[in-house]
């Protein structure tokens, strides 16, 4: 029995120090790079609690695996590419026009991206198109 409650332990420490966001998943086998890389849309957008959405509906944004990214918005698009190499919570795009946007990431799975933009606030949960 003693065994089993150290077992429990040690188990729910482990399983608790492998979730880098904290809205999950705790542990994931798929690379991160194959959970960001699709196309993705605009579930919901939120500035705390107040709905943004409507601003955000027709946003496509495509992430490949070579770290490209291209921004669709009805008929405009904008190209650039994408990186998480300054910290695994850090999402990064370069637009090709030199604008950037930095985000912190809540969650990422094969079919949920949540994004937190550092400089706007503005909480993105994004989902396979």
């Amino acid at each position: 029995m003693k065994y089993l409650v150290i077992l429990v332990f040690a188990l729910q420490l482990f399983l608790g120090s492998c979730k880098k966001y904290p809205e999950g998943p705790k542990l994931s086998v798929v690379p991160k790079k194959e959970r960001i890389e699709g196309k993705w849309i605009a579930e919901s957008v939120k500035y705390n609690s107040t709905d943004s959405f409507s601003a955000y509906k027709n946003y496509i944004w495509e992430f490949t695996r070579n770290y490209s990214v291209i921004l669709q918005v009805e008929t405009s698009k904008k190209t650039g590419v994408w990186s998480t190499q300054t910290s695994d919570k850090e999402f990064v795009i370069s637009y090709d026009d030199n604008s950037e946007q930095q985000f912190l990431i809540l969650k990422m799975t094969l079919k949920e991206f949540w994004l937190r933009d550092k400089k706007s606030q503005l909480e993105f949960h994004l989902k396979p198109q």
